[in-house]
C-alpha cells in the first residue's frame, strides 16, 4: 500500500518484527522448559489427571468470560445498531485468537473484531465502541491488579508498613481509575492536546501532525460512546466485573482439584491479579508462553501451594486459552482472515464519500424529477430511499470508510435515521459543485485516508464492484473517473500524493451538461495526470433516468438491488413497483 513504510525498505520493516516474535518465543520457551522442570514432570502430570473431566467446566467459564465482553461491547454501541450476541460472540473469539498468535495482540485482534463484522456494522461505528469497551476492561483490570497487591499482604499477613504502602498504592491505582472516566467524561481531549503541545515545542512536528487527526478522530468516537448517565455505565462496569469474578471461579475450581491445600476465593483472587498482570505485561509473547508458567508458580510458592500446583494451574488455563484459540482461528479462516489481512486492512486508508443533501431540510432534492414525481414531499422521500440503498452498497466494500458530505443549507437533518452516524458526517465546502468536491478531497486526504473515491448520491443500484474496482485503480498520478450515461461522471477516485495539494480537475469544467465528462478529461490532461475508467452507470437525473431505473427494479429481483428505493417507488406509483 502507498505509504506504508515497510513497502519501500526491502522488507527490513517485516524482518524486524518476525525477530521480535521469534526471539519472544525462544525465551519463553526456555521458561516454559526450567519451570516444568522445576515444578517436576509427575507432579504436573498427576495434576492435570485430578483435574479430570473438570476442564470442560474450565472452558464453559472461558466462553461466559468471551459472551461478557462481547456483552459490553455491545453495550457500548450507539442506539439502532444490528449487533446481536450471535455476532458479536464470534468475533470476539476470533479476535482474540489472532491476537493470541501474534506478538503484535491488540494491534491485530481488535480491529479483527470490527473487520469480522463490518457486513453487519460498519468498523466506523463497532471500533469506537470497541475502544471504550477495552477502556473500561483496562481501568476494570488496574483495579483487580490493585486489589490482588491488597489481597496478597492480607494472604502474607505484612507487617503493618507494608500493609499502609499497599494501601495507599490501591487508592492511588482507584483514583487513576476515576480520574480516566473523569477525563473521557468531561470530553478533555488528553491525546490531541498533548500532541498539539508537541508541535508548537517543535518536537517531531510532521509524526505529531500527520498522528494528531487521527488520534483526534478516535477521541471523538471514545467520547461520543461512552456511557454518560448510570443507566449505561453500570451495565458496563458490572459485565467486565464479571468477566474478573468468572476468571476467580475458573482458579478457584482448579486449584481445590489439583492443590496439596484447600484454597480460599482470597487466594484465587491473588492469582487472577497475578495474571491479569502478566497478561497486560507480555502480551507481546505469543501465547504468553513460558511467562505464565513462570509467573504463577512463583505466586504458588510464595502463597505455600508449591511450584507444581502453580505451573499445573498455569497449563489448564493454557489449555483452555488453546481450545478457544483453536476455535476462534476457525471462525477467521472461515472468513478468509488472517493476522497479515487484518493488519493489511487496518492500514489500508481508504474513503468512500457520498455528496449529498439533507432528505428532509433546505432546497428540495431532485427538483429535476418534479415531472415526474410532482409532490415534493415523494421526492424526499425517493432521495432518502437513494441515500439509503447506496450507503448500504458502500458499507459492503472491504477495507473502505463511509463519509457522507452534506450541503450547508440542510446539513444532517435526517442522514443520521438513514445509518449514518454524525462521525461520519462531512460538511461541504465551496461556492459551487468543483470547490465542493475539491475540498472533499482535501479535507479526508488531510484526515489521514490515503484513498478517496467521491461518488453522487443518485446511484441507488450502483454495484459496489464499481467501487472497488476504482479504489484498487486509484494510485499517485492517477484520477479514476466512472462515466455515466449524461455525460457527466458519477464517480472520481484519487489517492493522496504526499506533500501534493489535490490537482485541479474542477477548474472549466462545465457542470451538469454532457460536456462534464470531456471537461474534466481535458482537466487532468493539463494536470499531468493518466486517466483510468470503471464501468460506465447511470445515476438517477431526470424522467427518463427514473423509468429505466423503474424497470430495473420491477420484479422480487430487481427490487433485491435497491430495497429502500423500491419500496418508496411502489409507494409513490403504486404496487406494480414493488416486489412480484
Amino acid at each position: 500500500m502507498q505509504g506504508d513504510p515497510a513497502a519501500g525498505n526491502g522488507g527490513a520493516g517485516r524482518r524486524r518484527p518476525a525477530r521480535i516474535e521469534l526471539l519472544a518465543a525462544a525465551l519463553g520457551l526456555a521458561l516454559f522448559v526450567y519451570f516444568v522442570r522445576r515444578a517436576g514432570v509427575g507432579a504436573v502430570a498427576d495434576g492435570i489427571a485430578r483435574l479430570g473431566w473438570a476442564f470442560l467446566a474450565v472452558v464453559a467459564l472461558g466462553g461466559v468470560r468471551f459472551g461478557l465482553r462481547a456483552a459490553a461491547w455491545i453495550r457500548c454501541l450507539e442506539p439502532g445498531h444490528r449487533l446481536r450476541m450471535r455476532d458479536a460472540f464470534p468475533a470476539v473469539v476470533a479476535g482474540d485468537a489472532l491476537g493470541n498468535l501474534t506478538p503484535l495482540s491488540l494491534i491485530v485482534g481488535e480491529p479483527a473484531k470490527a473487520i469480522l463484522l463490518r457486513r453487519r456494522e460498519p468498523p466506523g461505528r463497532t471500533l469506537p465502541a470497541l475502544a471504550v469497551e477495552n477502556l473500561f476492561y483496562a481501568l476494570s483490570a488496574l483495579l483487580v491488579i490493585a486489589g490482588g497487591m491488597a489481597a496478597l499482604l492480607v494472604v502474607l499477613g505484612t507487617p503493618g508498613r507494608l500493609w499502609l504502602a499497599a494501601s495507599v498504592a490501591t487508592l492511588v491505582v482507584g483514583a487513576l481509575v476515576a480520574g480516566a472516566h473523569w477525563i473521557v467524561w468531561r470530553n478533555v481531549r488528553i491525546g490531541s492536546a498533548a500532541l498539539a503541545w508537541l508541535r508548537r515545542r517543535g518536537v517531531m512536528p510532521a509524526l505529531a501532525a500527520r498522528v494528531a487527526s487521527r488520534v483526534r478522530t478516535m477521541e471523538d468516537h471514545v467520547h461520543a460512546r461512552y456511557p454518560r448517565n448510570l443507566r449505561l455505565l453500570l451495565p458496563v462496569a458490572a459485565l467486565e466485573l464479571a468477566f474478573h469474578a468468572c476468571a476467580v471461579l475458573e482458579i478457584f475450581l482448579v486449584l481445590s482439584l489439583i492443590a496439596p491445600q484447600r484454597p480460599t476465593l482470597l487466594d484465587a483472587f491473588v492469582f487472577e491479579a497475578t495474571n491479569r498482570f502478566i497478561t497486560a505485561a507480555f502480551r507481546f509473547v505469543p501465547l504468553r508462553i513460558g511467562v505464565d508458567e513462570a509467573g504463577t508458580g512463583l505466586f504458588a510458592d510464595l502463597l505455600a501451594f508449591g511450584t507444581a500446583a502453580g505451573v499445573t494451574l498455569a497449563l489448564v488455563r493454557k489449555g483452555r486459552m488453546l481450545v478457544w484459540t483453536a476455535v476462534g482461528t476457525a471462525v477467521a479462516a472461515g472468513r478468509g482472515l488472517s493476522p497479515r489481512r487484518v493488519i493489511a486492512d487496518a492500514a489500508s486508508r481508504a474513503a468512500i464519500v457520498i455528496m449529498a443533501r439533507s432528505p428532509e431540510a433546505g432546497d428540495a432534492p431532485k427538483t429535476r424529477l418534479a415531472g415526474a414525481v410532482p409532490r415534493e414531499s415523494d421526492r424526499r422521500r425517493l432521495y432518502a430511499a437513494f441515500l439509503r440503498d447506496l450507503v448500504a452498497t458502500c458499507r459492503t466494500v472491504e477495507g473502505a470508510t463511509l463519509r457522507l458530505a452534506c450541503t450547508p443549507d440542510g446539513g444532517a437533518a435526517g442522514l443520521t435515521a438513514l445509518g449514518v452516524g454524525d462521525e461520519e458526517l462531512l460538511p461541504q465546502r465551496g461556492a459551487d459543485l468543483g470547490a465542493r468536491e475539491r475540498a472533499a478531497f482535501a479535507d479526508l486526504f488531510a484526515a489521514g485516508f490515503d484513498k478517496v473515491a467521491l461518488i453522487g448520491s443518485d446511484l441507488p443500484t450502483l454495484p459496489a464492484g464499481h467501487l472497488r474496482r476504482a479504489l484498487d485503480a486509484a494510485a499517485p498520478g492517477t484520477v479514476v473517473l466512472g462515466p455515466s450515461d449524461d455525460g457527466g461522471y458519477y464517480l472520481m477516485a484519487l489517492a493522496a500524493a504526499s506533500g501534493e495539494p489535490v490537482p485541479d480537475l474542477f477548474t472549466g469544467v462545465r457542470w451538469s451538461t454532457p460536456s462534464a465528462f470531456e471537461d474534466t478529461e481535458a482537466a487532468a490532461r493539463r494536470a499531468g495526470l493518466r486517466v483510468a475508467l470503471v464501468p460506465r452507470w447511470r445515476d438517477v437525473d431526470d424522467a427518463e433516468g427514473l423509468a429505466k431505473l423503474r424497470a430495473d427494479l420491477t420484479g422480487a429481483a430487481g427490487s433485491a438491488r435497491a430495497p429502500a428505493t423500491a419500496e418508496a417507488l411502489a409507494e409513490i406509483f403504486g404496487q406494480e413497483d414493488g416486489p412480484a
